[in-house]
């Protein structure tokens, strides 16, 4: 064969092996293929698929030390599933018989418009010695399980509304339960559950440290710096602590608001002229709680402001402002005695594992665009260990975490991303094209590098159990997938 021919026959091959090689990571990535399946096992299994169904927030397997608990939303009544005359109908504790659908479920021009947000119902199972998850409570609408560190209390937050008859001097927040024998026994909290952070109630994310401290954040007070008006000398940085898992809670009151306005921001580019927020807001927020001994912690206020690039060209520009604020106990109150303020960075989401180890999700830059990050609990400094993982690697995407799905066990740590990757021009030359995919990862060295796991990306993760560093899942949603089977693999 003529050198020439051999040269073009080869040019031809690797064009065509780079185009093959490149469908198949898009294939790959967009079909799930592929992934680890370590130390897998069989959780146990539910008798109606149904009773396994999950949602993108509050559902799926909380692991403690007394029990094993699997939370399931459908978009149907209760009825539906027939449940067994022990299970408890929580909509009757609270009304006194199961809750009513409304007048305009039950006719009128609007019925459908609130049919199928009516219809909604939270599941709770419970794991039994047989390996079967048991239906033991259900309630209408959307709910979350929060259950204390050493499982004895397990919190149900709720977004069921308080009847009209409730005692008007108790907040005005959604029902929260909670039983201390696994279930068998539930009590309604009339006094709400940090009520004064959040009113509805399965939007809580409180932090235990310990047993029976717990943490809940809100949104900060802010001060008008313009206003004429005296400046309050204590103003709420929206965080509540208890001492009692939340029986009991008080607010943490600073000297100063721990937010800054859109002004303050603007300030930092002037060069910026379009923003995406007036000068008195206050962007997005984001507040972190981390308490480092019984005298000790720390709240991070991170805001976000968005602007348009100067050049009218390039992408939105983004200012991160960070407010941390020191505190201390004294006398049994946790009181602010400093407050520090970094203006590029934002904090998304903290986790500590048992070891006191703390992991974070930061973005130091001016794209919005996060990073894996170790915070040194010493010196307060970060430590970036890497990127977020994509499905597309290595091809270029931009890649965010799905929701806040970022976990933190004793040896590992686990992330669900989704990812998207713009195709060649010269490949997809006559319009922008946008390929998105999800993934499920985990890394043995805090984030500098990672495995995929065969695992759905959407929906897929059921659970952790961080003192373990085992992910729970299961084979598709209730409506795409036959098998009961709750499955976990073991990541250490």
């Amino acid at each position: 064969m003529p050198r020439s021919k051999l040269f073009s026959t080869l040019f031809v091959a690797l064009l065509v092996g780079a185009a093959l090689w490149y469908i198949w990571m898009i294939a790959s990535a967009k079909l799930e293929l592929g992934g680890d399946s370590p130390d897998e096992q069989q959780v146990g299994a539910v008798k109606d698929t149904r009773l396994r169904a999950m949602s993108s927030y509050c559902t799926g397997v909380t692991v403690t030390p007394q029990g094993t608990w699997l939370v399931a939303r459908l978009e149907r009544e209760a009825r539906e599933l027939e449940p067994s005359a022990g299970v408890l109908d929580l909509d009757a504790l609270v009304y006194g018989q199961p809750k009513q659908p409304n007048e305009a479920e039950e006719s009128g021009t609007f019925a459908g418009l609130f049919s199928r947000a009516d219809k909604e119902t939270t599941f709770i199972s419970h794991l039994d010695a047989q390996g079967q998850f048991q239906l033991v409570a259900h309630v209408s609408g959307s709910a979350c399980m929060v259950a204390s560190p050493d499982g004895t209390s397990v919190f149900l937050l709720t977004g069921l509304r308080r009847p009209e008859t409730a005692n008007t001097h108790d907040p005005d927040q959604t029902v929260v339960f909670r039983t201390d024998d696994q279930g068998q026994r539930w009590t309604w909290l009339t006094k709400g559950w940090f009520p004064e952070a959040e009113s509805l109630a399965w939007s809580l994310a409180p932090y235990f440290h310990g047993s029976n401290e717990v943490w809940a954040a809100g949104t900060p007070d802010a001060v008008d710096e313009d206003s004429d008006e005296e400046k309050p000398t204590a103003v709420s940085t929206g965080v509540f602590y208890s001492a009692d898992r939340g029986a009991n809670s008080a607010s943490i009151m600073a000297p100063e608001s721990l937010l800054v306005s859109a002004k303050y921001a603007h300030g930092k580019r002037p060069d910026v002229t379009d923003w995406g927020t007036n000068t008195d807001e206050h962007g997005e927020i984001q507040t972190n709680v981390l308490q480092l001994d019984a005298q000790t912690a720390h709240i991070w206020v991170s805001q976000r402001f968005w602007g348009a690039h100067p050049d009218g060209v390039s992408d939105n520009i983004a200012i991160n402002v960070t407010t941390r604020a020191r505190l201390q106990a004294k006398a049994g109150q946790w009181q602010v005695v400093e407050v520090q303020r970094d203006d590029k960075l934002f904090v998304s989401k903290l986790i500590q594992n048992d070891a006191g180890r703390v992991i974070g999700l930061i973005d130091q830059g001016d794209r919005g665009r996060e990073v894996v990050a170790e915070l040194d609990t010493a010196a307060l400094t970060w430590t970036t260990m890497g990127d977020l993982p994509s499905v597309f690697a290595p091809l270029a995407s931009q890649t965010q975490v799905r929701g806040d799905n970022l976990w933190l066990g004793q040896n590992t740590l686990l992330i669900n991303t989704t990812s998207d990757h713009h195709p060649p021009r010269w490949l997809y030359w006559w319009s922008d094209a946008n390929i998105s995919a999800d993934g499920v990862f985990y890394s043995k060295d805090w984030g500098r590098s990672w495995q995929h796991l065969a695992i759905d990306g959407y929906l897929g993760i059921l659970g952790f159990q961080p003192a373990q560093d085992r992910v729970f899942w299961a084979n598709g949603n209730w409506y795409d997938n036959n098998d009961g089977r709750i499955y976990s693999y073991g990541l250490r």
